[in-house]
């Protein structure tokens, strides 16, 4: 879309096969009051086509799971990370897995895991678990970074586990985590603007809060209509905090490409947050 960029969608989530997919949005859907018509399918083959008619070069896929199957979901991203070059691999953890965390993500990291995906309040429990307290402190040597879904999802809050205030303790204890805090904290912008002036290791993506998808847009509170208000915000805490996301299938990738390509930025600043920030943030390599 831009000369001479990768662009990369920071947050996609990816399923198995046509049947899984569509039972896990209907079940997704039905859990949080989601009302808009979905344009993904949510399968490889779907996301891939779409990337490839859109322009989009690269995709993170932020997948999760239930801690029974959880180390099966994250084998089978990592291996389809393996099989499309296109696509970058999170992995998820919960207290519940039931296995030695640092080890697990050791072998994780050597298979070309770029991170960690916590939805916390779909996941059901707190960011301060203290069974990832191992975790976190071995996140925070090596800066690995960590993707927290953030806020409701749709206008339904099933907890409060992936609330800002949840999350803040984490921040405040390990200061060399990169945090990407999704859907732009919820889309409250004075926490936006406080959280990017007292954490130096924290980042937002832009998913579902600066769409360009009119579904989202009529229906979901959060959302930002005013281009204005976008650019005003990015002004304010910087564009190297603001990574690129659609939260596809629910989000659209072309439509929110789309709008951030036509806000009111220079080039490099739309370059920054379309690709650049995602590659420096998750250490991506294209060469491998």
């Amino acid at each position: 879309m831009l000369e001479n960029i990768k662009t990369v969608d920071g947050h996609v989530h990816t399923f198995s096969s046509d049947e899984i997919a569509k039972k896990i949005i209907e079940s997704f859907n039905k859990v949080y009051s989601i009302d808009f018509n979905l344009l993904g399918e949510g399968t490889i083959e779907d996301l891939i086509q779409g990337m490839d008619s859109t322009g989009i070069d690269y995709s993170v896929m932020a997948n999760f799971a239930p801690p029974k199957i959880l180390d099966i979901n994250n084998m089978w991203t990592l291996q389809m990370s393996k099989l499309n070059k296109c696509l970058i691999p999170l992995v998820s953890f919960h207290p519940d897995i039931g296995k030695d965390m640092i080890p697990l993500l050791e072998k994780y990291i050597n298979l070309g895991a770029k991170g960690i995906k916590f939805h916390n309040m779909s996941q059901g429990f707190k960011p301060t678990h203290p069974a990832l307290e191992p975790l976190y402190a071995f996140c925070n040597q090596i800066a690995f970074p960590i993707e927290f879904h953030c806020g409701r999802v749709s206008n339904a809050r099933l907890n409060e586990y992936s609330d800002v205030e949840c999350i803040i303790p984490v921040l405040d204890k390990y200061p060399d985590i990169p945090v990407i805090l999704t859907h732009m904290a919820d889309g409250n912008i004075d926490d936006v603007i406080k959280l990017s002036k007292e954490y130096k290791n924290v980042y937002f993506d832009t998913s579902i809060v600066i769409s360009g998808y009119p579904g989202i847009l009529e229906t979901n509170e959060p959302s930002w209509l005013d281009d204005a208000v976008v650019v005003d915000v990015i002004g304010t805490i910087g564009v190297k905090k603001i990574l690129f996301g659609s939260d596809y299938p629910w989000g659209s990738p072309r439509h929110d490409l789309h709008r951030i390509i036509n806000l009111n930025l220079t080039c490099e600043e739309k370059s920054l947050i379309l690709g650049e920030n995602a590659i420096k943030i998750f250490n991506i390599d294209f060469d491998n």
